[in-house]
């Protein structure tokens, strides 16, 4: 009788990297622009979040009502005395920094990427050695 040879499968499988944590400033962002919508982003369905998702479709109007609603609530007096904490694993002391009165497209991008309301732009690899 004679012996079978081992089967070898070769399976490719395509992995997806994961995008960083959000940062303090990109969830305020994020938070700030679907308050706006009248929106919250917690706790949903994930057909809601789909709904979400599709809210925003310019960055320029996601960037609008951010800085406006961040304008809003600077004048209201609803950041008195609020900070943004940035701690890091290692800091030994946490570093406060005041809330901005602008929010830079790129941070509200960041943020929505971060959070999975955006799908992360497209990049060429680094050819492996």
């Amino acid at each position: 009788m004679a012996k079978s040879a081992p089967c070898t499968y070769i399976v490719k499988m395509e992995m997806t990297q994961m995008y960083r944590p959000p940062k303090p400033l990109e969830e305020l962002a994020v938070n700030l622009l679907f308050e706006s919508h009248g929106e919250s982003r917690y706790n949903r369905s994930p057909a809601e979040y789909q709904h979400l998702a599709s809210l925003v479709t310019n960055l320029k109007d996601a960037h609008y009502r951010v800085n406006k609603r961040l304008k809003e609530r600077n004048v209201a007096g609803n950041f008195e005395g609020a900070a943004i904490c940035d701690f890091k694993a290692g800091d030994r002391y946490p570093h406060y920094r005041p809330i901005p009165t602008s929010i830079s497209l790129q941070t509200i991008r960041n943020g929505l990427t971060a959070l999975g309301f955006r799908d992360p732009k497209w990049r060429k690899r680094k050819p492996t050695d």
